[in-house]
């Protein structure tokens, strides 16, 4: 089998070396010219329209992984806000602390920025900074401007549903399914578009080798005729035999024209199938074929059998829906566990700002200058008591300006990135499962039912696999012997005519006979070239149900899985 499989290969190789630089459409349409089988195959996978619809679904089966994938990018997240608010002051305890008027006015400014989002296997992420910057005349606030950030961080972690198993997990194992589903797909197709051109192209090249039999017919009929009408004249005939001559004629040139017809049609098909032009370019094209010869194969139905189960991609398409299946199933079960998950969370906080120190207010553990008692004289020299505490206050000499936080803005992103900011852990666990579950377990029940039938589908497929190579083996078996008998049969009567005619030239025949004899001869033709007509599909045929058709003739997959997508 190796051997006659390398046999082809150098034929066709041979044959596209002689066929010399790549074909156009513009090289064919509107010319007579030759093409190889080679040629034609590859003008199909360059130019057929129906390839060139399927050849996009691998790559929108690659960005749709790609699209899944993208799920667990991590989410940038960023926001400015800014606002004035002025709200009614009714508290003494305000007016203690220091504010004055009737209300008390906070400007405020917020920038957070942060990361958040999901792991495979089911964890959550959150990480955000947040910086705040806050002017107010509340009593209530003793820094003036204050300045806070913190930096918070999350991670959840799910222990039964969604462990594994979670959204993105599934949408990710899915599509790289169903990207590989579709490269199967896609190679079954090119295989198919193959055969379609190879089957196109020996229908041509037999309507042609018909095309010339009729043809020859025409001649080898007019000849007799002149051979009659000489008879008639000598008067060895009659002239019912020239008749009959000029009928034979006829008859031969009504099968010559039926055959071009059938030759046009040929064509046709197969420039559908490897060019696909608008009908105005068929106009003023002859396309003309190699000669359907006998190249011998061998053939072994048990090889072609093991050699279908490893290579038909219709069969990997199956087990590989057989897979999605386990997939579903298997999220499917994980839905029916509770949920149970744990998470933790830390966070860093920072403040600094200004000291904004109400008048009178005794600061414990400051040093003060100047009274610091109701019994000490004011600054006006008369003494302070308790009824004027409010009205005349203290006022500290000397103030320091903070709490040890630090004045400035950077001051508060100092607190935690030097570590004497202020910390902050937490770890939890949270638990729910809805009571009966009902919903859960049907769809799991469905995706234990849809698995069955996935697996029924695939032994299904392997069996018409398999009747589908035993059918190839008996139809091109049946052709080789089909080409023998045909072969031996047109010999005979190639002999049986050319006896015939040297007889009539004697005069042992009549001019009728010699016609009975040439339409048994155009038959054994028709009869030969539809043998290898069959013959060499045949061979296609059996090759493309083994699955080795693509690579008998040379054609990468990937290569053509990329070809004309560039531009994306």
């Amino acid at each position: 089998m190796t051997r006659t499989l390398l046999t082809l290969v150098c034929v066709l190789a041979v044959a596209r070396l002689a066929a010399g630089q790549e074909l156009k459409p513009e090289d064919i349409l509107g010319q007579d010219r030759e093409i190889t089988l080679q040629q034609a195959v590859e003008l199909g996978l360059e130019y057929n329209l129906s390839l060139q619809v399927v050849r996009n679904d691998p790559a929108i089966a690659r960005e749709i992984v790609n699209q899944a994938q993208g799920l667990f990018n991590p989410l940038a997240l960023g926001s400015f806000n800014q606002d004035h608010v002025e709200t009614p002051v009714a508290s003494s305890l305000q007016s203690f602390f220091g504010t004055t008027g009737d209300r008390t006015v906070d400007d405020g400014k917020r920038y957070t920025a942060g990361l958040t989002g999901v792991l495979p296997w089911g964890a959550s992420y959150a990480s955000g900074y947040s910086f705040r910057q806050l002017n107010s005349t509340s009593g209530l606030n003793s820094l003036k401007p204050q300045y806070s950030a913190d930096w918070t961080s999350s991670l959840t972690i799910p222990l039964l549903r969604g462990l594994y198993w979670s959204g993105p997990d599934l949408l990710v194992r899915q599509s790289d399914v169903n990207q590989r589903i579709s490269d199967a797909t896609f190679q079954s197709q090119l295989s198919t578009g193959v055969f379609a051109v190879e089957s196109a192209y020996w229908a041509l090249s037999a309507t042609r080798a018909l095309e010339r039999a009729t043809s020859s017919a025409v001649d080898t009929a007019k000849d007799l005729l002149e051979q009659t009408k000489v008879q008639y004249q000598v008067g060895t005939v009659s002239k019912v035999l020239v008749t009959q001559a000029e009928a034979n004629v006829a008859v031969r040139q009504s099968q010559h024209i039926i055959a071009v017809n059938a030759a046009k049609s040929a064509q046709d098909a197969l420039l559908t199938v490897i060019l696909a032009p608008g009908i105005n370019d068929y106009s003023n094209t002859t396309v003309r074929t190699e000669e359907p010869m006998f190249v011998p194969y061998q053939v072994d139905p048990e090889q072609a059998v093991a050699k279908a189960r490893t290579n038909r991609s219709e069969l990997l398409a199956s087990e590989l829906e057989v897979e999605q299946a386990q997939i579903q199933q298997s999220y499917n079960w994980n839905q029916t566990l509770p949920f149970f998950n744990v998470g933790a969370s830390y966070a860093m906080d920072g403040l600094s700002g200004k000291q904004k120190i109400p008048a009178g207010t005794l600061l414990p553990g400051l040093p003060v200058q100047g009274p610091t008692s109701v019994q000490d004289p004011g600054p006006d020299g008369i003494p302070n008591t308790g009824d004027d505490f409010f009205t005349n206050p203290v006022i500290p000499l000397n103030p320091q300006p903070n709490f040890g936080f630090g004045s400035s803005a950077a001051s508060a992103n100092d607190n935690f990135f030097a570590g004497d900011g202020f910390h902050s852990w937490g770890f939890g666990a949270t638990f729910s499962y809805p009571l009966g579950n009902e919903t859960a377990r049907a769809r799991y029940i469905q995706s234990k039912i849809e698995l069955r039938r996935s697996k029924t589908v695939m032994k299904r497929t392997e069996q018409s696999l398999i009747l589908e190579v035993r059918s190839a083996v008996r139809a091109l078996e049946s052709s080789i012997d089909l080409v023998e008998a045909a072969r031996r049969s047109r010999a005979a009567s190639e002999e049986t005519l050319r006896a015939e005619q040297e007889k009539l030239r004697l005069g042992d025949s009549t001019p009728h006979t010699v016609q009975q004899f040439q339409d048994d001869l155009l038959q054994a033709e028709v009869t030969e070239i539809s043998a290898l007509q069959q013959y060499r599909t045949a061979i296609s045929g059996l090759e493309f149900a083994q699955g080795t058709l693509l690579e008998s003739r040379g054609i990468s997959v990937e290569k053509e899985r990329e070809r004309g997508m560039d531009q994306y």
